[in-house]
């Protein structure tokens, strides 16, 4: 066997992807095995040994895939259940308890009123009874967005229960592992008390696994970088936790040798529950008590081997690891340092720039299919970074934690010179992203794609291995040339796009014309939060990242029905973010409302009856005509032609405008109209419908909203006209796929 584990490794994934990604990776994978072992490159029992993981794995993915229980939702339940996965920041307090029936998780939150509030009693392990309302996690809605009730679902966590009031629990007993969560408590809470709030933030992320309070900006500008790996405790930091602890204890000479040994051990079979439980914790510690063992028994294995037992061993305990993004770059930026190790023959910094260059390489299909964009001067990023987080930031954050309780006035102390340093990187990398982020949004990575890239990833580093320069610069070429393809994907496509996005209570449209002619937005709703203030939340989590999944960078033209918040709210960031030539209003427009507009992108007042002339589409304003001082009856109304349909979108215009526009434009049809005003009973007269004739109708509303959009009324009048009904509160995001003069809708949710 010595040797060979990563083949056993291998036939494991393939028969958990088989099941999640597609069957043919079965037979695939069962037919590699017999190619191995026909040619004699693999000996009987290690083929059977591979063959019995594949069809276990596969045959354990389909038994361990959960359905949920049949429990009231919207509805007031008390269950008495154990709690795990206990986590608490600031705002909230967050565990995992059982469903009534046992068969399934119901994720429980509390709330807090101050950061101080505790509910007594609760611990990992207790035994709790709680009352509260059941509800399911939200779904994506949307093409491109974080779908958090599948995230759930495959942790077996069906349904969500918020408390109240901590009145409403009651918690008795606890569980072995208690006594380490509340040294982990203790342990924030002393960092809280002793060092500034900067400092603190990044102690408790690097050694407790706490990155709650962790300045959003900085996760934001790391994750942009490539730079996220450095905020999550990986085996750089479990080795430098190692060796520092094996200086002091046998230095010192607290412990012997050997006992340091197995204090170590000891200390990493609990430490990765301590920092939170991170699949990349886990996977360090592992590796490092594993070889500590066959060191101690003077067992020699491959460090291939050891990785591929640990691999296998963590998806035995907790298959979902293999959704984990975390553990998904763990192991495979791991695996190719050490199979490539033969390549770093050169001078340090050579060394440091080719592990940092690899690194990015080999993640770089996972990076694309989770974030939809990379960033080709990361490598260069990950070259001065790298070095400063791994030698100085993290050594002194480790050395701040351990003082932090036998002598807090040196680790505040360190703390100050930890910010300062810290504080002038982050500058550093501020300053480099304002003036040379330019990413790559590829969009969609098809997974055809994927496996040439990795066949031509191993060729390269074949060819540099061996000194064949020039084929290693070919196949490194070749290696750039494949996310370009990717990228420039929309460009060949006859393919072109209407999107109603499912944005809440408001408007936003995403129209991608074939051959990628143009990108052009029809609104873009802003989002509330607490008390009624403006939030990015819409464009974070749903125009971004469908404008992402779809590769794309720019958008050549915004058209601002009218300047309400749940039309326009989003176009700020729009034009922050994303190179937008030009946004056009009515004449009538409130220009105080693009205060917040990025200054390089052009405001044009648009004059009703006007055509404008694109390349590859034409779009004509028929109203306003005539300043109405109300920004709903000022909409923007446009009519346009596209696969083979004319389009009539009417912003929140009121049945007074429909009848103008009836007087105005006597031979005016429509084969999809935009109904008016998120369905309001104050738009879509029935005459006006009779006039148009349209055959599709498009409601854009918030679900449960507090206006009762779409009105009954509304909604009957369509019904009457036997006209096609898309609504995105029922359906989510609407899609008009179209190419030549055919095209069909096809809503997002079943």
């Amino acid at each position: 066997m010595i040797g060979r584990w990563h083949i056993v490794a291998l036939a494991a994934l393939g028969g958990m992807l088989a099941h999640s990604l597609s069957l043919f990776l079965l037979p695939a994978a069962i037919a590699w095995l017999l190619l191995l072992y026909h040619s004699k490159r693999l000996p009987l029992f290690v083929f059977l040994l591979s063959l019995f993981a594949a069809l276990l794995f596969f045959v354990n993915s389909i038994l361990g895939q959960s359905t949920p229980p049949d429990l009231p939702l919207e509805e007031t339940i008390q269950l008495t259940s154990p709690i795990s996965d206990l986590s608490e920041t600031n705002e909230l307090i967050r565990f995992i308890a059982d469903d009534p029936s046992g068969s399934a998780s119901i994720q429980v939150t509390f709330f807090k009123q101050n950061e101080h509030e505790a509910i007594q009693g609760l611990t990992t392990g207790a035994t709790c009874t709680m009352e509260g309302r059941l509800v399911q996690p939200d779904a994506a809605t949307n093409p491109g967005q974080f779908d958090y009730r599948h995230y759930l679902e495959r942790q077996g966590v069906f349904y969500e229960m918020e408390l109240q009031d901590k009145e409403g629990i009651s918690c008795t007993g606890s569980s072995p592992l208690s006594h380490l969560l509340k040294a982990r408590a203790v342990f924030l809470q002393e960092a809280d008390q002793k060092l500034d709030s900067d400092t603190a933030a990044w102690v408790q992320a690097m050694i407790a696994g706490e990155d709650s309070k962790m300045n959003e900006e900085t996760i934001k500008l790391f994750n942009r970088w490539s730079l996220s790996h450095i905020l999550a405790i990986s085996g750089m930091h479990i080795a430098l936790f190692s060796a520092i602890l094996y200086f002091v204890l046998t230095k010192l000479q607290l412990l012997t040798v050997e006992k340091t040994y197995w204090f170590l051990f000891a200390f990493l079979a609990v430490y990765p529950v301590f920092a939170g439980g991170e699949p990349s914790v886990w996977r360090s510690a592992l590796m490092v008590m594993l070889v500590m063992l066959l060191m101690r028994f003077r067992i020699r294995l491959p460090i291939i081997d050891s990785i591929s037992i640990v691999f296998v061993l963590l998806l035995v305990l907790e298959p979902n690891y293999l959704f984990h993004v975390g553990f998904q770059f763990s192991f495979l930026v791991s695996l190719a340092l050490l199979l490539s190790a033969r390549l770093y023959t050169g001078s340090f910094i050579s060394a440091l720039l080719e592990t940092s260059l690899l690194s990015q390489l080999v993640i770089l299909p996972l990076q694309v299919s989770h974030f939809y964009f990379l960033n080709p001067l990361s490598v260069l990023m990950n070259l001065f970074a790298i070095p400063f987080y791994t030698f100085i930031a993290i050594p002194l954050l480790l050395l701040i934690g351990i003082l932090l309780f036998p002598w807090p006035q040196a680790a505040a102390l360190l703390g100050e010179v930890f910010r300062f340093l810290n504080d002038f990187v982050i500058h550093v990398i501020e300053w480099v992203d304002s003036a040379a982020f330019y990413p790559w949004v590829a969009g969609k990575l098809p997974v055809g794609l994927s496996l040439l890239y990795f066949a031509v990833l191993v060729l390269f580093c074949s060819a540099w291995e061996k000194g064949r320069r020039k084929k290693a610069i070919g196949y490194g070429a070749f290696l750039t040339v494949i996310p370009l393809l990717a990228v420039l994907q929309p460009y060949t496509s006859n393919t072109g796009y209407v999107t109603m996005l499912d944005i809440g209570q408001g408007d936003a449209f995403v129209i991608e014309l074939p051959y990628r002619k143009g990108v052009y937005i029809i609104d873009a709703a802003g989002s509330v939060g607490m008390e009624f203030k403006p939030t990015d939340k819409n464009f974070e989590q749903v125009i971004k990242p469908y404008l992402y999944e779809r590769g794309i960078a720019k958008v050549d033209g915004i058209f601002a029905s009218h300047a309400d918040h749940d039309h326009i709210g989003s176009i700020g960031k729009l034009t922050e973010e994303f190179h937008v030539d030009w946004v056009r209003t009515s004449v009538y427009f409130d220009e105080s409302k693009a205060r917040e507009w990025d200054k390089d992108t052009k405001i044009i007042p648009w004059q009703a009856k006007e055509m404008l002339r694109l390349p590859g589409w034409e779009v004509q304003l028929l109203a306003p005509v005539r300043d109405k001082k109300d920004p709903n009856k000022n909409s923007l109304v446009m009519y346009t032609k596209l696969g083979g349909k004319s389009w009539l979108f009417t912003g929140d215009i009121g049945k007074e405008e429909e009848k103008e526009l009836i007087r105005s434009y006597p031979s005016l049809r429509t084969d999809v109209l935009k109904v008016g005003h998120h369905g309001s009973d104050t738009s879509t007269d029935p005459d006006f419908l009779a006039f148009v004739k349209p055959k599709t109708a498009l409601i854009s509303a918030g679900r449960n909203n507090r206006y009762g959009h779409p009105s009954p009324e509304v909604m009957q009048a369509l019904k009457n006209k036997n006209i096609r009904i898309w609504r995105t509160d029922t359906d989510g995001a609407v899609v008009y796929a179209f190419s030549g003069g055919t095209g069909t809708f096809n809503p997002f949710l079943p």
